[in-house]
């Protein structure tokens, strides 16, 4: 094996072990609908009406925009939940006792830790 080998090598390992270390986001659009995410460690983001979703993944993010939502979400030690929207229902499930950073504009809006 040459030595241009060696490195090429060595350079496509590299890129695959960081490729591997960044973290994921999980986008939904849609109205009346069930579903399940994974933020596999990222944020979320959810545009939509009327929908019930589960997102797993210790999500350092959630950011909705919509009506009528229910959404149960895993959350990482450090994260942040915006609302934007009415009547939606938020719950959240984060390690020992920390709390989200909580934005919500709107009305009628449910924020909460699930039990």
């Amino acid at each position: 094996m040459t030595k241009r080998h060696i490195l090429t090598i060595t350079a496509i390992l590299s890129l695959s072990a960081f490729a591997g270390a960044a973290q994921a986001n999980a986008d939904f659009n849609g109205a009346g609908q069930q579903a399940e995410l994974d933020c596999e460690g990222g944020a979320v983001d959810i545009n939509g009406a009327n929908n019930i979703l589960v997102v797993h993944g210790s999500c350092t993010r959630l950011n909705l925009q919509g009506a009528g939502n229910r959404v149960t979400i895993d959350l990482a030690k450090q994260a942040s939940i915006a609302i934007t929207g009415a009547n939606n229902d938020i719950r959240w499930k984060a390690p020992a006792t920390t709390k989200p950073k909580i934005t919500s504009v709107g009305v009628g809006n449910k924020i909460y830790r699930a039990k």
